[in-house]
């Protein structure tokens, strides 16, 4: 339930200087001076009056803090209402009508709600959470409660004010070098992925994301309440496709997450899909001298029993804009080292073993005679991104989305699971049962996400569809299948300059996002179409080639070179060029690969003929940090 900033605003109007009053009341404010609207600060001692009341924002403005002020919805939330409470008050103290008829309701069908632990005395975590300089008062703030083994219980409330989501960590210090698991979820409940303590927030203020629950809490403590943290670490982006309309009201985003390589991916990753317009980041220093000893820092909760409150305040409200992305400083460029960059494999170990990945932040062009089997080599990357936990956008107009879902199904599903279907004259074909197509869909829920027939198929139109999937949906490969289905909005004199026009647009959508883009480019018609394809067979400008950072074009091997024993491709269906890699200074190497028909796979050994997609793997599961227990119900037997 979100309620619109407009209509929060129109309630603060309405009131005008009655704010101040209504504010200065629920903080109980020392030396509250009502004709010029100031008063002591409620964070500390003060002789001087430092906290003013602004009349146009209709807030208290602490001067003596980097980061604090407070409006009618903060000082409620401050006093333990939530935000729709705090709205319902606002609301009714300015005549304005609204329905709240959500709150507190259940609104997710079949979905298992957590049961609530009982509140009890807390020792053992006010004992643990008070050792990391977190008080009393911010642990009932964050109703973080403690079960029967003295674990601390971390509740996640829905915007309706509805427990949702519990998870648990032990009240001390957790050994992970001996495998000790850090956190847990409730069993036997659901894991919706929410943002801890986004019940409690202010859309009208910036919103500080951080990496875990002690970190918002160790905020929280310091004096900014318009806190969360992510559900399941850093490494997880599931809570932005969740939450995404939510998150789309605040106007200021900051994310501070840990000092580590994890938390540096997830500052970049939150940029990217979040907005860099909008969002901001702190990094944590990496040591604070103290009493003539230097500590190191990680995180937000080091800050707070290192540096105090006034470190952390001071910190966020230094948070660092985004720079400016089209330049980059010389003196900033290190080295660049591939392993460390990110990017999705083909899953045919030869072409992964000389490009290594499709890296995210390239353009990727791919070509092949007829017949040769894009359609396979894109799905099957598809597969591979997806296993990985990343979303992919396809816009294929060649194949209508039913008939694009249907090839992917036959690749995923593998031999194992097609159904034979015999014919009354005695032929057969293969299919996807049914059940098996609806698991493998829950399975893949918002991972594929195909492009609509119905919608416009020029430059502008399809890459914004992209970066709005990029943004929501955490996609991280982009496929355009193909260059002549794209409406570059230009005549026969001047498609050359368009379609660099577009390669270049493609790069920059790359970088800009930290995507892998695949442009699917027909060759030129030949009467040879077992040729193999070079730079220069590729139908349309140059340019293709020569500005993107990669391109491979495929083509089937011939019946006449099946006949000859001497022929290096006799043995395989489809050769596979390696036209260009600029990464690697590579070019025109050839990788022989077999197709089955039957599953529209390509493969290069059993394992790969045989792969068992993550839908299909019960193994699948060991392997990840976050689970979403709905969809281990839902797996096949």
């Amino acid at each position: 339930m979100n309620i619109d900033k407009d209509l929060i605003q129109e309630a603060k109007e309405k009131l005008g200087d009655k704010n101040a009053f209504i504010i200065a009341e629920i903080q109980k404010l020392k030396g509250f001076d009502e004709k010029n609207l100031k008063a002591f600060s409620p964070l500390r001692e003060e002789t001087v009056a430092s906290y003013v009341y602004d009349r146009k924002r209709f807030r208290f403005k602490d001067f003596g803090s980097a980061s604090y002020s407070a409006d009618i919805i903060d000082a409620l939330m401050e006093n333990g209402k939530t935000f729709l409470e705090a709205c319902q008050y606002l609301f009714n103290q300015a005549g304005i009508t609204y329905s709240f008829g959500e709150m507190n309701v259940r609104t997710k069908h079949q979905y298992r709600y957590p049961h609530e632990e009982p509140l009890n005395d807390r020792e053992h975590v006010k004992d643990y959470l008070g050792k990391r300089g977190i008080n009393p008062n911010t642990i009932d703030y964050l109703d973080i409660r403690e079960d029967k083994y003295g674990n601390a219980v971390f509740n996640y409330y829905d915007t309706n004010d509805v427990l949702t989501l519990v998870k648990y960590r032990p009240s001390r210090t957790v050994d992970k070098a001996n495998g000790e698991i850090k956190t847990w979820c409730q069993k036997d409940a659901d894991t919706t992925p929410l943002l801890f303590n986004m019940n409690r927030v202010n859309s009208g203020k910036a919103l500080l994301i951080t990496e875990g629950e002690l970190d918002a809490a160790s905020a929280i403590c310091s004096g900014y309440s318009n806190t969360v943290s992510v559900p399941f670490g850093a490494g997880n982006f599931h809570w932005i496709e969740e939450n995404w309309d939510w998150l789309e009201q605040f106007s200021e985003i900051i994310i501070w997450a840990d000092n580590d390589e994890p938390g540096e991916k997830m500052r970049k990753e939150c940029i990217y899909r979040l907005g860099s317009w909008r969002t901001k980041y702190i990094q944590t220093p990496q040591s604070f001298e103290k009493d003539g000893k230097r500590f190191r820092l990680n995180d937000i909760n080091d800050c707070l029993q290192v540096g105090g409150k006034d470190l952390v305040m001071q910190l966020i409200g230094e948070a660092k804009d985004v720079p400016v992305t089209s330049v980059i400083d010389y003196s900033d460029i290190e080295e660049l080292d591939m392993s460390q960059v990110g990017g999705i494999k083909t899953g045919l170990k030869p072409i992964d073993k000389v490009l290594q990945k499709l890296y995210f932040g390239t353009l990727t062009i791919l070509s092949g005679r007829p017949g040769s089997g894009k359609t396979s080599l894109i799905d099957q990357t598809a597969a591979m991104a997806m296993d990985n936990g990343d979303s992919v956008f396809l816009f294929s107009k060649e194949l209508p989305p039913r008939l694009s879902a249907n090839w992917f199904n036959t690749i995923i599903a593998g031999r194992r699971n097609l159904r034979e279907i015999e014919q009354p004259d005695g032929s057969s074909y293969y299919v996807v049962p049914y059940e098996t197509q609806k698991k493998m869909q829950d399975f893949y829920k918002n991972k594929l996400l195909i492009y609509k027939d119905s919608e416009p198929n020029d430059c502008d139109s399809v890459l914004h569809s992209a970066e709005d999937c990029v943004r929501k949906y955490g996609a991280k490969l982009i496929i355009l299948d193909n260059l002549m289905m794209l409406d570059l909005k230009a005549s026969a004199d001047n498609m050359n300059l368009a379609q660099t026009d577009l390669v270049n647009k493609l790069i920059a959508f790359a970088s800009k996002f930290n995507v892998a883009v695949v442009l699917v480019a027909h060759p030129k018609k030949t009467q040879d179409m077992t040729s193999d394809v070079s730079m220069y067979d590729i139908s349309g400008t140059s340019n293709l080639i020569n500005l993107a950072i990669r391109s491979i074009g495929l083509r089937r091997v011939s019946q006449k070179e099946k006949d000859d024993a001497r022929n290096k491709w006799h043995n395989y269906d489809v050769v596979a060029t390696i036209i260009k890699d600029r990464l690697f200074g590579k070019a025109d190497i050839q990788i022989g690969m077999w197709y089955d028909l039957r599953s529209r796979r390509f493969y290069t050994d059993y394992e790969e003929f045989d792969k068992k997609f993550a839908w299909d793997d019960r193994n699948y599961f060991e392997k990840l940090e976050y689970v979403d227990r709905s969809k281990i119900e839902q797996f096949p037997a």
